[in-house]
């Protein structure tokens, strides 16, 4: 070793210390492997130090001590020992030792204990299939693809992304079943922005070049394992980061709306029972609301006479016109649907559906909204929950105010210009290479 290059480690060090002296996890200490002295750097919260000491000391008395000193580098300016990749190691829980001769070893620590055990699922509820759900540790994650998916074509490629604060991510996918362009697609995206950080789903979208505005998900995201492997068997790209605890699957397609993987446990004719209804479900949430507007207040001779003045006596009294009825109302239940999802669980519930029924009923007395238009608002909600997926819920919600503003101003040549446009809109949209309105990403038409 040169004398320039143990100096050279020695300001290493102190710059490493510098760096990190406000960190109050940060550790430097002397410590003693079988009869030697090294300078220790370790985040404790991250490094086991005691558990580790054992282990390496163990490998010591049985005579694999070889093994630790081939770790030791000398100091040769290289990029994994420069600070900036000793501090990466640091931050990923790993031991840093100095030799007095001035050599550098990275060993692999004992971590403590602080994933979460795999649970049953907490967002989404699965039926006839197993109810274990992803983690926050992706190798963990990892592991459930290998115990349900036990194939030699299960293609698993590891990455990392950022320069502030790497983040390890998975690209997974099966070989020969992913369509090529697919995987490339992804691949290309991801190593032209591999300095991006990574740290919300809107980075992992910008990161792979989604577009910024969209009225539907790009992509399918869950927590359970079991529908995560079907994607895989679909043809599809399933993206893991390091601590979120649910997948990515792409790109997504427009069977997505009204279909689930996990369909293909009931017998066919089932699925294609339950799909007919979710579809159905997605046409009417978007039209309802739009449909109430036009036959109360633009084209009500559509309606049958009897029909019409039914509509007309419920309205009896109400002093807004349907468009501003509609809109305050839907409105205060998209403010319930908020709050029941950010309430803690054991009151949100309970408080939002007395507040829904209260609010309801003294509306409807207060002549303010018409019985009719209550019962159209639940019926929209309900279809709108019917669809597969939280996200896609909430493109379809986003919508629907589109219809309803057109509708109010064109009729029903509104409605169904508004429905023309959603179909040119997802005619448009091409998600890694693959466009939006394919019924099955392997070019084939089922999926199962």
């Amino acid at each position: 070793m040169q004398q320039s290059d143990k100096l050279n480690l020695r300001e290493i060090e102190k710059q490493l210390s510098e760096r990190f002296k406000k960190s109050s996890d940060f550790v430097c200490k002397n410590i003693i492997i079988g009869v030697e002295e090294f300078a220790a750097y370790y985040l404790e919260s991250l490094v086991n130090l005691p558990t580790t000491l054992s282990a390496i000391n163990q490998a010591a008395i049985e005579h694999e001590d070889d093994s630790l000193i081939q770790k030791f580098k000398p100091f040769e300016g290289d990029s994994s020992m420069s600070l900036d990749g000793l501090s990466n190691e640091l931050l990923q829980g790993k031991l840093i030792l100095f030799s007095p001769e001035g050599s550098i070893a990275v060993l692999e620590s004992e971590k403590h204990d602080i994933s979460r055990p795999v649970t049953s699922p907490e967002s989404e509820n699965p039926l006839q299939s197993a109810y274990d759900a992803f983690t926050e540790d992706i190798n963990t994650n990892i592991a459930l693809f290998r115990k349900k998916l036990r194939s030699d074509r299960l293609v698993i490629e590891s990455r990392s992304t950022g320069v502030q604060s790497k983040k390890k991510m998975a690209v997974v996918y099966l070989e020969g079943i992913a369509q090529p362009k697919v995987v490339q697609s992804i691949q290309e995206k991801l190593e032209q922005n591999k300095d991006k950080e990574l740290t919300t789903v809107r980075d992992l979208l910008r990161i792979l070049g989604h577009p910024k505005f969209a009225l539907t998900p790009t992509y399918v995201s869950s927590e359970l394992p079991g529908e995560m492997v079907e994607n895989l068997k679909n043809g599809k790209v399933v993206i893991l980061i390091d601590q979120f605890s649910f997948a990515f699957s792409f790109p997504a397609i427009i069977t997505d709306l009204w279909s689930t993987t996990l369909d293909v446990n009931y017998p066919y004719l089932f699925q294609v029972f339950l799909r007919t209804i979710r579809a159905i479900g997605a046409l009417l949430a978007m039209t309802l609301p739009g449909m109430y507007v036009v036959l109360n207040s633009v084209n009500p001779e559509l309606l049958r006479i009897q029909l019409a003045i039914t509509v007309a006596k419920n309205r009896e009294g109400v002093p807004y016109p349907s468009l501003i009825e509609m809109l305050l109302v839907m409105l205060l239940l998209e403010m319930i649907i908020e709050a029941t999802i950010r309430l803690p669980k054991n009151i949100g519930p309970t408080i939002t559906m007395i507040g829904g029924i209260l609010l309801g009923q003294a509306i409807v007395q207060a002549k303010l909204v018409s019985n009719l238009l209550i019962i159209i608002l639940v019926a929209s909600a309900i279809a709108n929950f019917v669809l597969a997926g939280y996200m896609n819920t909430t493109g379809i919600r986003m919508y629907k105010y589109v219809v309803m503003l057109v509708s109010s101003l064109f009729g029903i040549w509104g409605l169904e210009a508004a429905l023309i446009w959603i179909t040119i809109y997802f005619a448009s949209l091409t998600t890694c290479s693959v466009p939006y309105l394919s019924f099955s990403v392997k070019g084939k038409l089922p999926d199962e």
